[in-house]
């Protein structure tokens, strides 16, 4: 049996909870789950994401991840974390006076009266270590080679729990091997650095997908694609920025979020809500949810400063989402990573 074993320590808070939302629980279904829905883009823009390709990335997936009648190639294992969980409290209860940091985490505080009452939220907060362990289920690493792929997506460009498409969750993760299966866990310099990092990363994780296809004899030529049905990390329709400030990093997390809430509430305010939308709302009209295609984290470089790293898919029409690509293109000191 191959495994490997990382290392992971929070940068932002992290919610997250089983069935009783009371509590705070780090479980391994979530990283499961997550590093499925990484996979899934990966493969959806190597193959294509749309109805005709689906099948074709529903297989790929099931290999890795098993599905209801098959068995997971691969199995997770999460421990228990450093720290014991806190209370997430705002630090102002006026919509008026929040803080950008509260406003990205606002629905994890008390809310509400009677029946509708929602107490604070747990949280992990940050600096909080726990290890995360992947292993295959047999002798074939390749499939444990897929897995590693995906987690250094989530752990790269995602979060983990409630609200990680608003900082939420963000994570570091370190490997005693930093160059298992070829990818790069270190922690970079500068933000110069994390864009090297993490073109190179994604270029590796699609060539590591499309060997597996290769393997399997289920790639198939595409024509460069220029819409998707669901969302997938190829270059066409997902925008990847590293964010910072005329080109300065933040402190501290704290200090990015608060920032980065900040300039997304008040480029919000200016739109009535139905243009807004686009970025995602509790409850859209005809009461339809819509989740926020734009993915919002906090990454750590090595002299502690940070910088904001947002991904957005463009699922659907491409064109719609012009506003959100407006609101990246206010951080002077931005950069695109290209893959």
């Amino acid at each position: 049996m191959q495994h490997v074993t990382f290392t992971l320590r929070t940068v932002t808070p992290l919610f997250l909870a089983g069935a009783d939302q009371t509590q705070a629980e780090l479980r391994a279904p979530t990283f499961r789950g997550l590093m499925r829905y990484w996979y899934r883009a990966l493969i959806g823009g190597i193959v294509g994401a749309n109805e005709r390709t689906l099948p074709q990335v529903s297989a790929a997936e099931t290999a890795v991840f098993g599905a209801t009648d098959k068995g997971s190639a691969v199995g997770i294992r999460v421990s228990e974390a450093s720290e014991g969980s806190q209370r997430y409290r705002k630090e102002n209860y006026s919509r008026a006076n929040t803080s950008g940091k509260d406003y990205l985490l606002w629905s994890m505080a008390e809310s509400g009266k009677g029946d509708r009452y929602k107490p604070d939220r747990l949280y992990f907060a940050q600096d909080t270590k726990f290890k995360v362990s992947l292993f295959s289920r047999g002798d074939d690493e390749a499939n444990l080679r897929q897995a590693v792929s995906s987690f250094w997506l989530l752990t790269h460009l995602g979060g983990i729990g409630s609200r990680s498409r608003r900082c939420g969750g963000s994570i570091e993760a370190d490997v005693t091997n930093d160059s298992f299966a070829g990818f790069n866990f270190a922690t970079p310099k500068d933000a110069e650095s994390l864009q090297i990092q993490l073109r190179a990363g994604i270029t590796l994780a699609r060539q590591v997908g499309a060997l597996q296809l290769d393997k399997e004899n289920k790639k198939t030529m595409q024509a460069p694609i220029a819409q998707t049905a669901f969302d997938a990390l190829t270059q066409s329709t997902c925008k990847i920025w590293i964010l910072r400030e005329k080109e300065l990093p933040w402190s501290t997390a704290d200090a990015a979020m608060r920032n980065l809430g900040a300039s997304l509430q008040d480029y919000r305010s200016e739109f009535p809500l139905q243009e807004r939308e686009v970025f995602g709302l509790p409850l859209g009209r005809n009461n339809a949810r819509r989740a926020s295609p734009l993915l919002l984290r906090v990454t750590k470089l090595q002299a502690g400063e940070h910088v904001g790293v947002a991904v957005l898919f463009k699922t659907g029409n491409p064109q719609s989402y012009a506003l959100i690509e407006n609101w990246a293109n206010e951080f002077t000191g931005k950069r695109e990573v290209t893959f």
